[in-house]
């Protein structure tokens, strides 16, 4: 038993006590128990926010993912811009989603691409300097006490005291995080097979490559959440633009950028 509890804490990353209740309810199926334990780890906090700035006439959107355990920043991504159908989409929806809107939205005009990254990079910066009281805070608070927690960040950079903020906090386990949503494939007639595009989400997959580092973590010992060097060397035109977008392509070529470790 401690032999079992051993290993799926080294191979999950759990705690005792999160071992010993999965492989309980797993029959003591170990392989059972590492699939199973995603679902018990409800440790993914999603701040998915909505801001004004009157005095400019900018609206945005923010996305904060963390991980309130390991108190590492999984997710941190902003779009700012002068059209207001940014924030057309509402705060119920889930994660992915949000996210997938706020990208589409950096594709449209009048989006700020240089200020939405500084949006990003000053969020990705207070949330790796805060205490672990914060992230203990936000583990109960509600949506309103989880947006008096980005407001002053936002605020300070803006040097905006009338910025408005809404937001919607959500506790998310491990598993839901990591899962994409797919859309089901619709039944393709025999005559007539179904079209390509309708067969999942439209996702765009873009070509990276890692940057090695002799001093760092090796690759058999990454977890989803932990934070990787990478450069996009996609040669596409869209892939091209996400890169300046992101940071990640200047005049003299394709730059490292930080991303998240989604899955292993």
């Amino acid at each position: 038993m401690k032999d079992k509890i051993e290993l799926l804490m080294e191979e999950t990353g759990c705690d005792r006590g999160e071992a010993e209740l999965a492989l309980e309810m797993c029959g003591y199926e170990v392989e059972e128990a590492v699939r199973q334990i995603p679902r018990l780890l409800r440790d993914i906090c999603a701040l998915k926010g909505k801001f004004l700035l009157a005095a400019k006439n900018q609206h945005g959107l923010v996305l904060a993912i963390l991980n309130l355990k390991t108190r590492k920043v999984l997710r941190a991504r902003a779009v700012m811009s002068f059209d207001p159908a940014v924030c057309s989409v509402s705060l119920e929806e889930d994660w992915f989603a949000f996210e997938k809107h706020l990208y589409g939205c950096r594709l449209r005009d009048g989006s700020l691409p240089t200020e939405s990254l500084e949006v990003e990079q000053h969020l990705t910066a207070h949330f790796r300097a805060a205490s672990p009281e914060t992230f203990d805070f936000l583990r109960g608070a509600s949506s309103e006490a989880a947006a008096e927690e980005l407001s002053p960040p936002l605020r300070a950079l803006f040097r905006d005291p009338g910025l408005s903020l809404r937001v919607r906090k959500d506790i998310l386990d491990l598993g839901q995080f990591q899962s994409l949503r797919k859309a089901p494939a619709p039944t393709a007639r025999r005559d007539k097979p179904a079209p390509r595009a309708a067969l999942a989400e439209d996702l765009l997959v873009l070509k990276i490559a890692l940057e090695e580092d002799p001093d760092g973590v090796p690759a058999s010992e990454l977890h989803a959440g932990d934070m990787v060097q990478a450069r996009i060397v996609d040669g596409r035109d869209i892939a091209k633009y996400l890169a300046r977008l992101f940071g990640g392509l200047t005049a003299s070529g394709p730059v490292p950028i930080e991303a998240p470790v989604e899955a292993i």
